[in-house]
């Protein structure tokens, strides 16, 4: 086992079933933990309610979105969470914290990209480097929640059956339901088709020419950020945010390419 933590840095991180990753997860939070000295329990209780705390879910979130892309690693976090509350016992107090700074770690994911690029070309420990500095950053301004008894609330919290009164807090990105993709228009054309990597990459040059600026407009409303084709189906699957349009033709004899839109 140690030696397999050992060897995590240079291995795909999905290869892992969730209990590892999280053991890979609370080893690096160690790890940093011991190079920026911020406070961490013993024990069962080393990484609750604390600093660690704070910094394990927003370095996961922030790792898992480079990966993966920012609404899996929604995904997956939203699913840790409702998992905690089912079974943990989780206070809302507790999952409001746990939200507030999975979304910190998120927005963190999207600086990077925005400040490197493409980051294949940038050593996996490198990256690991790079996110635990920018998630301690932040814990040094106060932009992280270190305690259930802190009073901001995150802004999608409302949408969870624990609070039904208006909140306050750190903004997401795209201010809707579910991934963020319910109810999204296009800031050009209000169509709710939503582009993906592979349908642009499979457009003639013509057809490219043709959607262009809705495609660009798209990418900066997404913050930069183009969806996969994975992305979408996962959450077409669990009956997020999208839903997939088959193929069809219309009166006039034109083929449309099956695609996705917004709910």
């Amino acid at each position: 086992m140690k030696q397999e933590n050992k060897n995590q840095n240079n291995t795909n991180i999905f290869n892992y079933i969730p209990k590892k990753y999280s053991s890979y997860v609370f080893d690096a939070t160690t790890k940093y933990q011991k190079k920026y000295g911020f406070d961490m329990g013993t024990g069962e209780h080393a990484t609750w309610n604390n600093e660690a705390d704070a910094f394990k879910h927003a370095y996961m979130q922030a790792q898992l979105s480079l990966w993966a892309g920012k609404h899996i690693s929604k995904a997956l976090g939203d699913f840790h969470e409702f998992q905690g509350n089912k079974t943990m016992g989780q206070s809302k107090e507790e999952y409001n914290m746990d939200n507030w700074n999975n979304e910190q770690g998120r927005e963190i994911a999207r600086e990077i990209i925005q400040q490197y690029g493409i980051l294949s070309t940038i050593p996996s420990q490198k990256i690991n480097d790079i996110i635990a500095e920018k998630v301690v950053k932040r814990m040094k301004e106060g932009k992280l929640i270190l305690s259930p008894n802190d009073r901001r609330k995150y802004e999608n919290y409302k949408n969870n059956n624990y609070h039904s009164g208006k909140t306050t807090g750190q903004a997401s990105p795209i201010n809707q339901q579910q991934s963020g993709l319910f109810g999204y228009t296009n800031p050009l054309t209000s169509s709710n088709h939503i582009y993906t990597r592979e349908e642009v990459g499979s457009m003639s040059s013509d057809e490219f020419a043709k959607h262009e600026k809705e495609i660009d407009a798209q990418t900066r409303a997404f913050n930069g950020a183009m969806p996969t084709n994975s992305d979408l189906q996962r959450e077409a699957m669990t009956g997020g945010g999208v839903v997939y349009v088959n193929s069809y033709t219309r009166s006039d004899g034109t083929e449309v390419r099956g695609y996705y839109r917004s709910r």
